[in-house]
């Protein structure tokens, strides 16, 4: 890979899972986390902590869009474009895995 190698973007069959070495805790239905990596702070809505829950374990993006259109009651094409940007915002903090 050189400089110039593309970033790989998360598609249907992007396997996705968080990452286990980060403290976090549910409040009030919300996830908080800690990175000890980087020593930031996150925080995340209900669907961000709907998303980690599912993402404990390894799964497939168009199965991950599948259980929140099923959840939420949401149009697909909205569902994965919101989904996209919020899981490329974990990835660039490094807060999860993509296969």
């Amino acid at each position: 890979m050189g400089l110039l190698a593309k970033k790989k973007e998360i598609g249907p069959d992007t396997i996705i899972q968080r990452r286990n070495d980060l403290l976090f805790n549910e409040i009030d239905g919300e996830v908080v986390m800690l990175s000890i990596e980087t020593g930031e702070y996150y925080g995340m809505d209900k669907v961000g902590s709907y998303i980690w829950k599912i993402i404990d374990t390894p799964v497939k993006f168009r199965d991950l869009i599948d259980k929140l259109m099923n959840q939420y009651n949401v149009p697909k094409e909205l569902c994965t474009n919101d989904t996209s940007r919020f899981l490329n915002k974990l990835k660039e903090k490094k807060l999860l895995h993509c296969k």
